[in-house]
């Protein structure tokens, strides 16, 4: 399975790596505001409540100033995304609710889909690239090569 990267501005954030970067350079960012940005990026657009996050970074039966341990993360991530509250380009605040994800995102399959719909090149392996070129010379890649026996010449 293809690791997960969701890219918004100049930020790619590896879900696999566990890891944000800003052109390149990785931004330093601990796990916990790390794990609610990845969180809120999976809501992208949806308000997500401080009890689902609560829920998600903590669980159920956590002894922690929840309430403190939000909003330092959410604080984390503002300064690691250079985002401001009063006029915010990735998280959005709902007073009183939650937060919520607000920049376009993409993610490597929009590019590749977007590459073929736009004309760009895209990257393709090399099995897709021999299906093609079998398919464009007429020959069915999905059927087994058949060996033709030719006589013997007298």
């Amino acid at each position: 399975m293809p690791e997960k990267k969701v890219r918004f501005d100049d930020y790619v954030l590896d879900f696999g790596r566990f890891q944000l970067t800003r052109h390149g350079q990785l931004v330093r960012l601990e796990g916990l505001p790390l794990q609610l940005l990845m969180f809120l990026i999976e809501q992208k657009g949806r308000l997500v409540t401080r009890e689902e996050i609560s829920s998600e970074l903590w669980g159920k039966d956590v002894f922690v100033d929840v309430e403190q341990g939000i909003n330092t993360a959410v604080r984390k991530v503002r300064l690691a995304l250079e985002d401001d509250s009063d006029q915010p380009q990735y998280l959005q605040t709902v007073v009183g609710r939650g937060y919520r994800f607000i920049a376009p995102t993409s993610t490597d399959e929009d590019v590749s889909s977007a590459g073929a719909a736009t004309g760009q090149p895209s990257v393709v392996s090399f099995e897709e690239l021999g299906r093609a070129i079998m398919t464009a010379a007429g020959i069915d890649p999905e059927t087994p090569k058949k060996t033709s026996k030719v006589p013997d010449e007298p």
